[in-house]
């Protein structure tokens, strides 16, 4: 990285900082105004951002960011009571996704002809999954659900491995690399997910006891527990890859078991590292997001490529969540807040850089410019949404206070 570039990043990470309080009671996504000083610093703007051609090294640290974000996302959920009220979580998964997809393939085939097939699945797949942490505030707003808080953090959890086992497939088809034995097919499924979960499972428990151990016996700070958890993060994903899993997912699962071995050892664990490291690898890639690829993806952006990013951020998926949870106890109102705030974020930007990165597919330019005309288009309409959002599903909460505080009246009535 160019050493003025490197000081900008630096000086734009404190100015940040100092105003980061505001800009989270204004629920304004923080990678939006990335972006923004991004393209102003950038090669577009006054020219103090130098982003050199190659995209390894983005991709690097896109990968980090993503890998500590699901981690640390996981490792806060309350995996008990998420599981008591999981069932709105794994019907987005198990239906949602499969219909996002579905949906997402056909707006691409509709609106962008000069997609194949398989290449338009890769698309609808890439442009699928959700980073609700990317506002902060919406998942610390008690106004909002609980239900619907986990819902859409677990949701965004694991659509990245989804995602990546259904845009791979596609990208084998769509490469002339297909294997017709359905054998391998099934093998493939498997291997992406169950044994990211395996790998995540194990990582995550073994990593967290350690910690725990050597923390009970005074062997270790808390600054280094932190650091060391930032450490069983990064395992997560690197062993995921190694055994050619996903390891994003097993980053997702690690965390989880994390979360649940620190709380059956009681042990407290203070995320205040992890955090900022992970919000700084964020920033860090939307900043040169912004400087070498938002100005030139929207020059040449026709209104096929803006109406697919609208209709993949709003149509498709409020379409898909209704299905999704249709015949549950979940209000309506509720549904149409988790349909409307998906939104898109470092795993689409991932997905997207590894099918640039493997130029094995004809339009591969198309997909990208798609990929960030949807990101950055998402963080403008959720940004500019959230409050008034809010305001409006908070019913739903004050609500269900109600009738449970009603239900509870009624039921300590002596007969």
């Amino acid at each position: 990285m160019h050493s003025t570039t490197a000081l900008v990043l630096t000086a734009m990470v404190l100015g940040y900082a100092v105003v980061s309080g505001v800009v989270k009671r204004w629920y304004v996504a923080p990678a939006l105004i990335f972006i923004l000083l991004g393209m102003a610093l950038g090669p577009f703007g006054v020219g103090l951002l130098h982003v050199t051609e190659d995209t390894e090294s983005f991709t690097v640290l896109a990968q980090l960011a993503l890998t500590v974000i699901l981690f640390n996302q996981a490792s806060e959920l309350d995996v008990t009571r998420a599981l008591r009220r999981g069932h709105e979580s794994f019907r987005l998964l198990v239906v949602g996704f499969p219909l996002t997809l579905a949906l997402g393939t056909v707006t691409a085939v509709v609106l962008l002809p000069v997609l194949p097939l398989w290449e338009a699945v890769c698309l609808a797949a890439i442009v699928a999954p959700t980073e609700v942490a990317l506002i902060g505030a919406l998942l610390d707003d008690a106004r909002i659900p609980e239900r619907v808080r986990h819902a859409l953090s677990v949701e965004s959890g694991f659509y990245d491995g989804f995602a990546l086992a259904a845009m791979l497939a596609a990208l084998a088809v769509a490469s002339e690399r297909a294997d017709d034995r359905a054998v391998n097919w099934i093998w493939f499924a498997v291997r992406t997910e169950l044994l990211s979960v395996a790998v995540g499972l194990v990582v995550g428990v073994a990593g967290c006891l350690a910690i725990v151990w050597s923390m009970r016996r005074g062997r270790m700070s808390d600054t280094w527990a932190q650091l060391a958890t930032l450490a069983v993060a990064l395992l997560c994903f690197q062993i995921g890859e190694v055994v050619h899993a996903s390891g994003f997912v097993a980053a997702f699962v690690g965390g989880l078991m994390f979360s649940v071995v620190a709380h059956r050892t009681q042990t407290a664990m203070a995320s205040q590292v992890t955090h900022a490291a992970a919000e700084l690898l964020e920033l860090a890639v939307f900043a040169l997001l912004g400087a070498s690829a938002v100005v030139l993806a929207w020059q040449d952006a026709g209104w096929r490529v803006i109406v697919f990013a609208v209709l993949a951020l709003v149509a498709v998926r409020m379409v898909a969540v209704s299905v999704a949870l249709l015949r549950t106890d979940v209000p309506a109102r509720s549904r149409l807040f988790m349909g409307g705030f998906g939104v898109r974020g470092i795993g689409t930007l991932v997905l997207g850089l590894i099918v640039l990165g493997r130029g094995t597919i004809e339009h591969a330019d198309v997909i990208v410019q798609v990929v960030v005309v949807t990101v950055t288009t998402s963080l403008v309409l959720h940004s500019l949404a959230a409050p008034f959002g809010i305001r409006w599903v908070s019913r739903d909460r004050v609500g269900a206070q109600y009738s449970s505080e009603v239900g509870f009246g009624r039921s300590s009535r002596p007969n």
